[in-house]
């Protein structure tokens, strides 16, 4: 609809209001704003000044759809999660405040990757800025959007750069997505895993297409076997840890090093023509494939493609040795590379590194992945962000925010609470301390005001005794 209103924000400035939606990322009305500098966003209203009452989502709060006891369950859900300073990853678009950039590039990056075009996003951020919530927002939308999602925070020693098969092992196990399930009639979607996602593979691996997948030298054979093995037996059980990088070769194929008297209960790698997961630091061309075929394979089973969340990859500075860092962000910049579908990754390229023992392309046939990377300001990771075309600096949220999410806050507890009152002089001075506890970060903020709040509502109960 036409809109002639002028409305202003305070960092994009004036502009005309053209458009009011419900937003599909949490409780508020957004609105479609073409700043004077020329800019176009989606801005949620509460951060717009001139927005008319008119013009709000009479439907606007957030629980219109619960009542009564559902309501209470999950204001009790937040609630709780406030006390440990974190936000309930089902909430997490509601709490999400202060990042309309942010959200507009996620926006538009999921929805490129929906077009069947991948890419990278770094985000930046000093501990405490919300890093690890953006990461939870964007998986929350994933999901939502029919993407498969996966996570893993790197480190030092489980989950080290230089260990590609740690990570694979790590994204296999955190791997996600929502999978209808016709037994259930209402909110018939279930967050379903890897093993969800091979089973459902394996039934539609058909001639003639094999879901274009045929020539993987990994995902083929696995898919194939699938279809023959008992789901309850160990020979199946022995057959997933072997795939998900969980088992050690030795127990896979029954050979032990201290005594040769440990039977092989069934073996895997050789006799069912399925590679070795290596590892070494030098496969990172073989893990690339892998994750390039998972997301290939997301695609030809209608899932809109594959949208990997890496934490903490500043660690790969704090490798012990520069071999050990120069392998680090070889595979970081291979994956980085991979979701950017660079042709030259398609086929074995000896001035890359790849693992001699059986080489492969670093991306299977075309990469459908949008990877998002996190990092504390580190200069080691300079590297690997100008491979990026979309990097995100993440700032402290300001006064007007955190208001926001206070009140926002408040409005929950109220509801798990009935019976709490707040007084303003006392709400003024709980925000004011908790503003300057946000300097620690947003989970202080958060922790500090549920405190508050309890300690109020508890004196105020014994008062009354």
């Amino acid at each position: 609809m036409e809109i002639n209103k002028k409305v202003s924000h305070p960092v994009f400035g004036a502009g005309d209001l053209l458009s009011v939606r419900k937003s599909s990322a949490g409780i508020q009305t957004e609105c479609l704003v073409r700043f004077d500098s020329g800019l176009q966003l989606w801005i949620p209203s509460s951060r717009l000044q001139g927005f008319d009452d008119y013009y709000k989502d009479s439907t606007s709060n957030e629980y219109s759809g619960l009542k009564g006891k559902a309501l209470k369950i999950k204001a009790h859900r937040m609630i709780e999660a406030f006390r440990l300073g974190i936000v309930p990853t089902q909430d997490v678009s509601d709490f999400t405040f202060g990042r309309e950039r942010e959200i507009n590039m996620i926006s538009s990056a999921l929805q490129s990757l929906s077009n069947g075009k991948g890419g990278v996003i770094v985000v930046e951020g000093e501990y405490g800025t919300g890093k690890s919530h953006l990461l939870e927002y964007i998986r929350s939308q994933a999901l939502k959007q029919n993407f498969i999602v996966s996570s893993a925070e790197l480190s030092t020693e489980e989950t080290q750069p230089a260990r590609p098969k740690r990570i694979y092992r790590e994204l296999i196990a955190n791997l996600r997505f929502l999978s209808n399930n016709q037994q259930l009639t209402t909110n018939n979607h279930l967050e379903a895993g890897f093993r969800d996602l091979m089973r459902n593979a394996s039934q539609k691996y058909t001639a003639p297409n094999y879901l274009g997948i045929r020539e993987h030298i990994f995902f083929a054979p696995i898919l194939s076997r699938l279809t023959k093995i008992d789901n309850q037996s160990l020979k199946s059980e022995v057959f997933w840890q072997w795939i998900e990088a969980e088992s050690t070769k030795e127990y896979a194929v029954g050979s032990n090093i201290k005594s040769k008297s440990f039977p092989s209960p069934y073996r895997i790698s050789g006799g069912w023509k399925i590679p070795a997961l290596y590892d070494f630091s030098t496969a990172s061309d073989f893990y690339c494939y892998l994750i390039s075929g998972l997301a290939y394979l997301s695609r030809n089973l209608n899932h809109n493609g594959l949208v990997l969340l890496l934490d903490e990859i500043e660690s790969v500075a704090f490798l012990w040795n520069s071999f050990i860092y120069e392998r680090g962000i070889n595979f970081l910049e291979g994956i980085i590379r991979t979701a950017q579908n660079d042709p030259l990754l398609k086929t074995i390229n000896k001035q890359m590194l790849h693992n001699q023992v059986r080489p492969t392309p670093y991306i299977y046939k075309d990469a459908y992945i949008l990877l998002v990377l996190a990092s504390t300001p580190e200069p080691a990771v300079t590297r690997l962000k100008n491979l990026s075309y979309n990097n995100l600096v993440l700032s402290p949220l300001n006064e007007e925010n955190l208001r926001a999410c206070f009140d926002t806050l408040l409005y929950h507890y109220k509801i798990a609470h009935p019976d709490f009152v707040l007084p303003d002089s006392t709400k003024h001075r709980i925000l004011s301390n908790a503003i300057r506890y946000q300097d620690n970060g947003i989970r202080f903020f958060l922790k500090y005001i549920v405190e508050s709040f309890d300690t109020l509502r508890i004196n105020r109960k014994l008062a009354v005794n």
